[in-house]
C-alpha cells in the first residue's frame, strides 16, 4: 500500500539539498545569521502555504521555495543621501513613518 503524501515527509528525504543551501548561503557577507533549524522552519513553512498534493509537485516547489528564503534572508542594506537627510530632519516625528 502506497504511503500518503506528506510534505514534512518530503522535506526529510530532501533535507541534504536544504542542508546544503544553507551551508552555501552561510558564508555570504550578507548573511543575517539564523540558524539551520530556522532555515529549516522557513522552507517548511512555505511549502505548507503552497500546499503541494504530491511529490511531483512538492520537487517542482522545492528550488523557488529554498531559494525565496535564501533571499529572504541576505540583507543588503544601503542609505541615499536624500533618504539619509530627510530621516535627521524629521526624526522623532510622526513624518517619520513615510521616511
Amino acid at each position: 500500500m502506497k504511503t500518503a503524501f506528506t510534505t514534512q515527509n518530503f522535506l526529510a528525504n530532501n533535507r541534504e539539498y536544504v542542508i546544503a543551501k544553507y551551508n552555501e548561503i552561510s558564508v555570504n557577507e550578507f548573511f543575517n545569521g539564523i540558524s539551520l533549524k530556522e532555515f529549516m522552519m522557513q522552507v517548511l513553512t512555505i511549502m505548507n502555504n503552497n500546499n503541494p498534493k504530491s511529490e511531483k509537485r512538492a520537487a517542482s516547489l522545492l528550488a523557488d521555495v529554498v531559494s525565496l528564503v535564501m533571499v529572504k534572508n541576505t540583507k543588503i542594506e544601503a542609505q541615499d543621501k536624500v533618504t539619509e537627510r530627510l530621516t535627521n530632519k524629521y526624526n522623532g516625528t510622526a513624518y517619520m513613518a513615510l521616511v
